[in-house]
């Protein structure tokens, strides 16, 4: 079982009286539905002794709840307004040890992230994290993480098609060095993305999720198709991120595709 946050860590995110004006604003609504049933019952029964005693109580909880509703509006309207680097700093902490004890695989730093292949994206004068194509305003530390591992675990239990994404590629490569874009053997990944965003009209086919696709295909390939066997070579500098069996990550900058020795 993952370990707990701290609770104390937690709750010291948020101001002394932004808290209490929580709890007050829940026991008021809590008050106002046990007095709302109650008088749905008596109306139920026309028990109008019940009743006179009920409605002005449940007046009375109704004002509570709108009291405690703008008392909480106006306070978490000025901690918004004065919130310190240091609030910004300790939350950040926070929601890196919550991610991190969720066993996911955690890179970059505030405000950009990636859980591979998510980008996590914190906006928090926006009020809201995007997580991949998602927005949530979801921010407390732990309900974050949680989602985040939700949508890691939904995206890699997935379906993919190794062979499509292979002949993908293949394809790919050769209308590019047909066109005068290879250097030898060699096309750029990058040029390769480029075209299969265009061939299939895909503009929402992010670099991450072709970076993914790679992953999966060295993953589950031989990376032999119809005679021709792919290689991907290592960048220089710069490249396309893929994580490795190893638990590294591979910087590849080109696709290689080679005929096969004794294939027709």
């Amino acid at each position: 079982m993952d370990a707990e946050l701290d609770l104390d860590k937690q709750s010291a995110l948020v101001p002394a009286d932004i808290q209490e004006t929580w709890k007050t604003l829940g026991r008021a609504l809590a008050r106002e539905r046990r007095l709302s049933q109650q008088v749905m019952k008596a109306s139920e029964r026309w028990d109008l002794r019940q009743l006179r005693q009920r409605l002005p109580e449940l007046q009375a909880a109704v004002a509570e709840v709108a009291a405690s509703a703008q008392n909480a509006e106006r306070l978490l309207a000025d901690w918004s307004a004065t919130a310190s680097s240091d609030g910004v700093l300790s939350y950040v902490v926070t929601l890196e040890q919550a991610v991190r004890q969720s066993r996911l695989p955690l890179s970059g730093e505030f405000p950009e992230y990636e859980v591979f292949p998510l980008a996590l994206r914190l906006d928090l004068s926006g009020e809201q994290a995007t997580i991949g194509r998602r927005k949530t305003s979801t921010l407390e530390p732990s309900a974050l993480a949680r989602e985040v591992q939700r949508l890691y675990q939904a995206v890699h239990s997935s379906s993919f098609n190794a062979r499509r994404f292979i002949e993908s590629l293949v394809e790919s490569h050769e209308l590019l060095k047909a066109s005068g874009k290879a250097k030898g053997r060699a096309v750029q990944l990058s040029q390769i993305y480029r075209l299969l965003t265009l061939r299939t009209g895909s503009a929402g086919y992010t670099k991450q999720e072709f970076a993914f696709d790679i992953y999966r295909l060295r993953r589950e390939s031989d990376l032999v198709h119809e005679g021709k066997r792919l290689a991907f070579q290592h960048a220089k500098q710069g490249g396309t991120a893929v994580p490795n069996a190893q638990g590294g990550v591979d910087m590849f900058g080109t696709l290689e595709v080679w005929e096969v020795e004794g294939s027709e």
